[in-house]
């Protein structure tokens, strides 16, 4: 250090450190200042203030002693700031480092010993302390990157909660599946055949843009995750990755907006395009699998299962405008004392099931039929 940088900051406690720094503060080479503390409460309070680059303890001093250097390294806002132990013997050397001191001196300890000691421990702390920001700058860019990635399929409320549960972070990051009670929900565009035909496809992708941003936006404004998305077709589901106790009230609150806020849109499209569009929604809740699925070079996290299959298969039958879904969704709401008025309508085989499924609707007060009408054949 020349005498042309600053001059280094030492705080001191205990008579002799006290000395021992006014006289390198004495060495016009060597600028250095000097405060006089009395406890380690008193420098945490004063640390802004203060600024120090390095601290001079007193082992052998009545006071803090020992205490102030094992309190200052144990809190985070201090536990890089140097700490010089001096003793008139060495045998207070393992307790001083054992305190968590960074030096320590005995014996007659000359001005320049002490310049060349607390030079060296600045230098290290100052490269430790480098080292330590771009650590948390990688550790904040790594945050923010996994928070991004989240956020392409959940909403930011379950990012932030994945972010802070290290549990289930390691669990989503290590590809392990996750076997969870879940809600599916699949959103599926009524007559998007027939407009695929008569736009131009420029004009086809500002309508799907248009109309999965709505569902997105709905989606996590009710705390769902996004899971697939594809075509014209939405994959959804409540109570997984993240479990949610009232996944079903939520599916429901969902499909309701959907259904409502879609109609708006689909009464701009008429406008601007002249076509007929509606929306239909299938629910269902059971066992689902959570999991990377796919090969080396491309792979998707999703849910797969009976549960998944059946909800599909109800928002394949579901007409624009009707919200259908399976008997034991319709009991969980039941159980929630959730008001829905549904009808209940003829059991829907599915194939390669031995048994029809129980289904239910609840139709919007103004139903579009823009497709034909399932039959009863197996879906």
């Amino acid at each position: 250090m020349s005498a042309t940088q600053l001059p280094l900051h030492i705080v001191v406690a205990g008579e002799r450190a006290t000395a021992l720094a006014a006289n390198a503060a004495d060495d016009p080479l060597h600028p250095v200042r000097v405060s006089v503390v009395q406890s380690a409460e008193e420098i945490l309070h004063r640390l802004d203030e203060l600024a120090p680059d390095v601290a001079l303890i007193d082992s052998d001093a009545a006071g803090p002693g020992l205490a102030l250097c094992r309190t200052l390294k144990q809190n985070p806002r201090t536990v890089l700031l140097p700490m010089v132990v001096i003793g008139r013997s060495s045998r207070s050397r393992v307790a001083a480092l054992a305190a968590g001191a960074d030096d320590f001196m005995s014996g007659e300890v000359t001005r320049e010993l002490l310049h060349a000691r607390i030079e060296t421990l600045v230098r290290a702390s100052a490269a430790r302390r480098e080292l330590a920001a771009g650590q948390l700058g990688e550790e904040i860019r790594r945050r923010e990157d996994l928070r991004q990635m989240f956020r392409r399929y959940l909403s930011p409320r379950l990012a932030d909660r994945i972010l802070e549960d290290a549990g289930l972070r390691r669990t989503l990051l290590a590809g392990s599946d996750l076997r969870a009670q879940a809600v599916v929900l699949f959103a599926d565009l009524r007559g998007f055949t027939s407009i695929a035909e008569r736009l131009s496809p420029d004009a086809v992708v500002l309508l799907l843009n248009e109309y999965f941003s709505l569902l997105t936006e709905i989606t996590f404004r009710h705390d769902g995750t996004i899971f697939h998305m594809a075509g014209d077709c939405l994959m959804v589901g409540f109570g997984v990755p993240v479990a949610q106790a009232d996944a079903p009230e939520r599916a429901v609150r969902t499909a309701r907006e959907m259904l409502d806020r879609f109609g708006a849109l689909a009464q701009a499209w008429k406008e601007r395009h002249d076509v007929e569009t509606g929306l239909g929604i299938g629910i269902n809740e059971g066992d689902v699998i959570a999991g990377n699925v796919g090969s080396a070079a491309y792979m998707n996290y999703t849910i797969i299962g009976d549960t998944v299959n059946v909800a599909s298969r109800l928002c394949q039958r579901a007409r624009a405008g009707e919200m259908l879904f399976s008997r034991s969704f319709k009991r969980s709401l039941d159980e929630r004392g959730v008001p829905l008025e549904a009808l209940e309508l003829p059991p829907m085989t599915l194939r390669g099931r031995r048994n029809p499924i129980d289904i239910y609707c609840v139709p919007l007060p103004k139903r579009l039929d823009v497709t034909t009408a399932f039959d009863d054949r197996p879906i």
